[in-house]
């Protein structure tokens, strides 16, 4: 009768490890997915066009955000948006090679601190990116500059606030999530029409 009794009990401690070794290794599965959820946020992706303040305005958005309706107002400023759009769109394809340099060199950047855990890594990359694309930003800050001295001419004074303020809210959408604020700021209209706070990116 004790036979029985003690391979009963072999079979239930047998089972019982296998569950807890079981258990375990899911809760590990889990914390290192979680650790690695963390990591993907501590390293958000990078767009080299965005870093620049690369931004093309929905002219029907913004018509619609500072409720133009009437002609001639509203054909001025949809000339005025899409000329800009395509001094932006000039330099986006005039400066491809340096985006794709810049991309790839994120990405590699990405894959070391993915190996290493050395986030550091990332920081000097991004600083590094930045000198890159500093002059590309320098021109995209300037074309900025002129449309809003074009439409300040043209909208009135609580029209043109809401235009700056449309524009750092779109502006604000190139960061990844997690980083710094923009550096752009609402503006005030001034004897020149430039918007202050035009400054260089946060990145």
């Amino acid at each position: 009768m004790k036979q029985p009794k003690h391979t009963f009990l072999f079979v239930f401690i047998l089972i019982f490890n296998t569950f807890l070794y079981a258990q375990q290794r899911g809760g590990n599965r889990s914390l290192s997915q979680q650790q690695g959820q963390r990591e993907q946020m501590a390293m958000p992706t990078m767009n080299p066009e965005n870093m620049a303040r690369i931004l093309i305005y929905d002219t029907d958005a913004v018509v619609k955000k500072l409720k133009i309706k009437k002609d001639p107002k509203k054909t001025f400023i949809i000339n005025a948006i899409t000329k800009h759009n395509n001094k932006i769109n000039e330099l986006k394809v005039f400066n491809y090679e340096t985006f794709d340099e810049v991309k790839k060199y994120l990405n590699k950047k990405r894959e070391e601190v993915k190996l290493s855990r050395d986030f550091t890594i990332m920081k000097e990359a991004r600083m590094n990116a930045n000198e890159m694309l500093a002059p590309i930003r320098s021109k995209v800050i300037k074309q900025q500059n002129m449309l809003n001295i074009t439409l300040e001419k043209e909208l009135s004074e609580k029209e043109y606030k809401k235009w700056l303020k449309y524009q750092q809210g779109e502006l604000k959408k190139l960061n990844p999530k997690n980083t710094e604020k923009p550096q752009l700021q609402s503006g005030q209209r001034s004897g020149s029409g430039q918007m202050k706070g035009m400054g260089r990116s946060g990145y």
